[in-house]
């Protein structure tokens, strides 16, 4: 089953539902939950990104999901056009576009090969292997906070900060690190939760290779709405030191679709 995108008040209602009955629960065994601002302050990184998993649907339900497809459109520079994204645990993921009426891989990943389509030759092309390092290491599904701990990364609160003139809590996600030219670089993601919905409304990551190297990608999300139990940011935003690269739009999104077996492989000729 799969929703659209719905009006917000319908992921309001989602959270005040969840809430009470955590708060009911926690009545029943003799607990008294009450906010402050000395409770605000005292929060550490596990419980922000536990509220997190919590409200936008459960570990459970979380673990449940094997694989998500989402259909929508994207616009970039003035250009608009369909885009599609299929993830599938624990790591593949394929993004397409349509563009000027032919299907483009924007990028995909196999769980070993990572690859994309060349736009000057219009032909399937595999990325460079520091590149496809990165994406082992770094493509974790259904969400790379989901059991942190024991996939071997680590989290830190670094404070808060405003987004968009929305106070936020700023976690580091630290998944060790990855040789680039013979140094370690380290593979961090920095997420920005939103301290009221408890969502992250921004995620900042820096480029590791390339003529990119060290410049900022901030993606920004927007538009969260429950799916079958699981609460997804329709809309998408991507900026790169600032500058808008593209932005997406989701119109459909599937939970555990059926999905061909070569869907994310390279297409050997």
């Amino acid at each position: 089953m799969s929703v659209g995108k719905v009006s917000l008040f319908t992921f309001e209602t989602y959270k005040h539902k969840r809430f009470m009955k955590k708060l009911f629960t926690l009545l029943c065994f003799g607990c008294i939950l009450f906010m402050s601002s000395s409770t605000v302050y005292g929060q550490d990184a596990d419980e922000i990104i536990n509220n997190y998993i919590e409200t936008i649907g459960g570990a459970d339900q979380l673990e449940k999901m094997k694989s998500v497809k989402m259909t929508g459109k994207a616009s970039s520079f003035g250009m608009e056009f369909p885009i599609t994204i299929i993830n599938q645990a624990p790591g593949k993921m394929k993004m397409t576009l349509v563009f000027q009426g032919k299907e483009l891989t924007q990028m995909a990943f196999d769980g070993e090969t990572a690859w994309t389509t060349n736009m000057m030759t219009m032909e399937p092309e595999k990325m460079e292997a520091e590149q496809t390092e990165i994406f082992k290491q770094t493509m974790d599904f259904p969400d790379p906070l989901l059991n942190y701990k024991d996939k071997g990364y680590t989290v830190s609160l670094e404070g808060e900060k405003e987004i968009e003139g929305t106070p936020c809590h700023k976690i580091k996600l630290s998944r060790g690190t990855v040789k680039v030219d013979g140094k370690d670089e380290n593979l961090e993601t920095f997420y920005y939760f939103d301290k009221e919905s408890l969502v992250p409304i921004m995620q900042e990551d820096y480029a590791l290779i390339g003529e990119m190297k060290g410049k900022s990608t901030e993606t920004y999300f927007s538009d969260y709405d429950e799916v079958d139990g699981l609460i997804f940011p329709f809309t998408m935003v991507q900026k790169i030191d600032g500058q808008v690269m593209m932005e997406g739009t989701m119109e459909v999104i599937n939970i555990n679709p059926e999905i061909e077996t070569n869907a994310f492989a390279f297409p050997e000729k």
